[in-house]
């Protein structure tokens, strides 16, 4: 973006709010990418009979998880690519249009986030108990 003097202060505001979460996403996909791997070497512990509906269910989650993650990223990108456009005057200043899209990223990343946090406590919570309980290995 060459020249953000260009926009208004609220498109201004809306750019580097949507820079934000993008940095937000790309931290999801790194940390989801662990969560993966995380239950790769946790699996065998994992699968026995007292874990293994937790483990599909927190599976399932992470999976519907990269889903919208995905999906917001590619709406974000298009509010990003298009207030770049205004701010180097290729395209009109759309204050309406960004504002709408903002409010559908707003309510997009409050959901994704939630859906974070609640997914990442499960996910360290049976995992901590995997580790802290030996017993465990005695199913194996």
């Amino acid at each position: 973006m060459k020249t953000p003097a260009n926009l208004s202060s609220k498109s201004l505001q809306y750019y580097v709010e949507a820079k934000h979460w993008t940095s937000d996403l790309e931290f999801f996909k790194v940390e989801t990418s662990f969560f993966h791997r995380l239950l790769d070497d946790y699996f065998i512990r994992l699968t026995s009979p007292y874990f293994i509906e937790k483990l599909k269910a927190i599976e399932a989650k992470l999976l519907k998880f990269e889903e919208e993650r995905h999906q917001t990223d590619k709406v974000l990108t298009e509010q990003l690519t298009k207030v770049e456009l205004m701010a180097e005057d290729i395209m009109p200043e759309d204050l309406e249009g960004i504002e709408n899209k903002q409010s559908k990223l707003q309510d997009l990343m409050t959901t994704l986030i939630k859906d974070y946090r609640e997914t990442k406590k499960e996910l360290f919570d049976i995992v901590e108990k995997v580790m802290k309980d030996e017993s465990l290995f005695n199913d194996i």
